[in-house]
């Protein structure tokens, strides 16, 4: 192999890596995952949870992939700090949204703490934006992700992070989306917003 393909076969590797770890797919199965915690007798947890996933992941990701076809947007990933405030505004619009049916349809307590877990994360990455910094979301949401496991399943789920996300992160920096220091921020703000939103965790079962 040459390093002209070796090097073509590492930049495709990551592609694939960016749409693996994409925060559509880790928020979706933060929901379906949390659903199924809450309610694990049947299937009333998982379609809580699905219902919940159609707010939080498809209809932001939706949005998002309308912005790029219609040229609002630069890409699917939103790699252009500027162009993030409005899809966070989006998003925070659809998690409210969740949490107003959730409320109405009296859903379960973890799928609540949920939402309002990523509202809180929204608006701590959102600040950040803010300020000139540009959150791996990437990192961030799969950080979420395994805390969350860790929080309600079982903690032996965190040995996930220092295995898979140097994966993430090697995927990031070789498409040229953010910076060690952006990855590594997406991390530690999820860690600070779960330690946080940990103290109102409900009771299981």
């Amino acid at each position: 192999m040459t390093a002209a393909s070796s090097t073509r076969a590492d930049d495709r590797l990551a592609r694939v890596l960016n749409e693996v770890f994409a925060p559509g797919v880790t928020v979706l199965l933060l929901c379906v995952v949390t659903g199924y915690l809450a309610q694990p007798h049947g299937w009333a947890g998982i379609g809580w949870g699905s219902i919940t996933a159609i707010f939080c992941a498809v209809l932001p990701m939706t949005m998002i992939h309308l912005a790029v076809h219609r040229q609002r947007l630069t890409d699917h990933h939103v790699t252009r700090r500027e162009q993030r405030w409005w899809v966070f505004l989006g998003c925070a619009l659809s998690v409210i949204c969740a949490v107003a049916l959730l409320l109405l349809a009296h859903g379960p307590a973890l799928l609540l703490w949920l939402l309002l877990t990523m509202l809180v994360g929204l608006v701590f990455t959102g600040g950040v934006t803010a300020l000139g910094l540009k959150v791996s979301m990437h990192a961030f949401c799969f950080t979420a992700l395994v805390l969350v496991a860790g929080f309600l399943g079982s903690l032996w789920w965190l040995l996930l992070l220092p295995f898979l996300l140097p994966v993430l992160g090697y995927a990031r920096l070789r498409v040229r989306h953010h910076s060690l220091l952006e990855v590594a921020l997406g991390t530690g703000l999820a860690g600070v917003v779960m330690a946080l939103m940990h103290e109102f965790l409900p009771a299981l079962g």
